[in-house]
């Protein structure tokens, strides 16, 4: 908390297997997470890209990825894995964090029943090859997914991934959620269950005829603890604008830019921004410059667009907002947001 402004670290289903880049926000997380997993059970990584067309390097993982790649990455590594229960693993590590803008906007919602009605909205954009939906009963709410036109081996990893990472994620966004709600899984019981009830907890009908989850009234309408209307607001038109765009176009700036928006207090360097999308700082400023872009202008970019929301959707003091973005002195940010617009940040706000 600093001077009454609440600071949380911020936070990407239907699968076509087409040529068009990824903006499928949870399948590029979990591919990192799949390397982590091979090589930790001391697998070939380059065996967990065949078949893609894609020359893996360690430490650089390749940020433009076909959702047709990226299935054929998951189903490399179901045959790689010693890991039964591969889908689940790999879901506990996907926290709302790594889902990108769709993340922040999820983690920024009123309650649990918001957060849902994002998921759905922007569900092609989590996993482009499961479809999800939601049938809301007058007691309860059932969360279904299926990706029947997928091998029954990938649909499973999928929803499995999807399942394990709502749960979890709803216990970090509430606080106190108690894992039991109804789940279904069309496949037969594991004579080993207990990760499955660790996860989901006792209520768990296999065999069933679809994948889904049921929530009750109670659960639906819980505060999140990340909540922050403003910050939500921001996130939201970006996912918009995310699903508006073309995805063919600025691929490397607009991953650039949802880092940067993530962190918004401590924006990090080039340097750590390429660390975290598995690059060497050169590469990515190579691949900047080839859209026409710098880091630097990236970075202005977020930060005017941040200061534009404060000023005009907040009352916080110019002073605060100079430090949310990263200004120590808010003489620096007047003169910077001058240079910006063609006018000072009061005149903004008066207007």
């Amino acid at each position: 908390m600093l001077n009454g402004v609440s600071f949380y670290v911020n936070i990407e289903l239907n699968l076509e297997l087409n040529g068009y880049w990824s903006d499928s926000f949870m399948l590029d997380s979990i591919v990192p997470i799949l390397v982590d997993i091979v090589e930790a059970e001391g697998k070939s990584q380059q065996l967990l890209f065949a078949g893609t067309g894609i020359n893996y390097q360690s430490n650089e993982l390749p940020s433009a990825l076909t959702s047709g790649q990226i299935d054929i990455i998951c189903a490399n590594a179901i045959k790689l894995s010693d890991d039964r229960f591969l889908g689940i693993n790999a879901g506990m590590k996907l926290d709302v964090l790594s889902l990108g803008m769709i993340g922040y906007a999820l983690m920024s919602s009123a309650r649990v029943i918001d957060s849902l009605k994002l998921l759905i909205k922007y569900s092609k954009m989590l996993i482009a090859s499961a479809h999800i939906s939601v049938t809301n009963y007058e007691q309860f709410l059932v969360l279904e997914a299926k990706a029947p036109q997928l091998p029954r081996s990938l649909e499973q990893f999928y929803i499995d991934s999807l399942f394990t990472a709502s749960i979890n994620n709803l216990h970090m966004l509430t606080g106190h959620y108690q894992t039991n709600s109804p789940i279904e899984l069309p496949y037969d019981k594991p004579i080993d269950s207990a990760l499955h009830e660790q996860i989901f907890g006792t209520n768990i009908q296999f065999n069933a005829s679809r994948y889904a989850i049921s929530l009750d009234q109670q659960t639906l309408q819980m505060p999140l603890s990340s909540s922050n209307s403003a910050s939500e607001a921001i996130f939201r038109r970006e996912c918009d604008r995310l699903m508006l765009s073309d995805a063919k176009l600025g691929i490397f700036s607009e991953k650039v830019k949802q880092i940067l928006f993530s962190e918004r207090l401590d924006f990090p360097t080039c340097a750590t921004v390429a660390e975290r999308l598995h690059m060497s700082e050169s590469t990515l400023q190579r691949r900047l410059a080839a859209e026409g872009v710098r880091y630097q202008s990236l970075l202005d970019q977020v930060r005017y667009k941040l200061a534009v929301e404060y000023l005009q959707k907040t009352r916080l003091p110019i002073s605060e907002i100079a430090l949310l973005l990263g200004y120590s002195n808010p003489a620096n940010f007047r003169r910077t947001f001058k240079r910006w617009s063609g006018f000072r940040p009061s005149k903004l706000r008066q207007s």
